[in-house]
């Protein structure tokens, strides 16, 4: 293996493990729940990893989750499918400013994962272009991220808060599976 392939393993790996990187599913990818995705890494340690896909809006308006919420520009908002794991309801919001009960995830992108914090930030007139809320989430358990990047099911790309609140999601796996950087194998 030559400098070059060395040092971009390196990167691929170090990259993995940091939240906001971007999962591209690759061909290689068979699971038919996460076929030509994009997941943002949101935590990652020794024993799991979690994301939230960034491609997959649901047929869901947000009224559905939130029947009590009365902004009417919001009842119609779209929810995103989080994940084949259907546990919690988690949101992204697109800020560059400290927002109290969220968590930074990468520059100009704040996690909120309670279900009333979220509805709360919508309640308060969030735009609908700065928040996407998603039902479920994408797990693997301990070193099984790795493996999967290992194994070429991944492609690990620097996450940014264009990326992430982009206005075309249906084309977003196809321009990132497309784009320079290559995946190593």
């Amino acid at each position: 293996m030559n400098r070059v392939m060395l040092a971009s393993l390196f990167v691929v790996t170090a990259t993995a493990q940091e939240p906001g990187a971007l999962l591209v599913a690759t061909s290689a990818t068979r699971d038919t729940d996460l076929e030509r995705t994009v997941v943002v890494l949101v935590e990652h340690d020794s024993q799991r990893a979690t994301g939230l896909v960034l491609n997959r809006p649901l047929k869901i308006a947000l009224a559905e989750v939130f029947p009590d919420l009365t902004a009417t520009s919001a009842r119609n908002q779209t929810v995103w499918a989080g994940g084949p794991v259907l546990i919690g309801v988690n949101a992204l919001l697109r800020s560059r400013i400290a927002v109290p009960h969220t968590d930074l995830l990468l520059p100009g992108v704040r996690l909120i994962s309670e279900k009333q914090r979220i509805r709360a930030q919508i309640a308060a007139g969030a735009p609908a272009a700065s928040i996407r809320t998603y039902l479920g989430v994408c797990g693997w358990g301990a070193s099984q991220l790795e493996d999967e990047v290992r194994r070429g099911l991944w492609r690990v790309v620097p996450g940014s808060a264009d990326a992430v609140f982009d206005s075309a999601p249906d084309s977003l796996w196809t321009r990132l599976a497309h784009s320079a950087v290559q995946p190593l194998h």
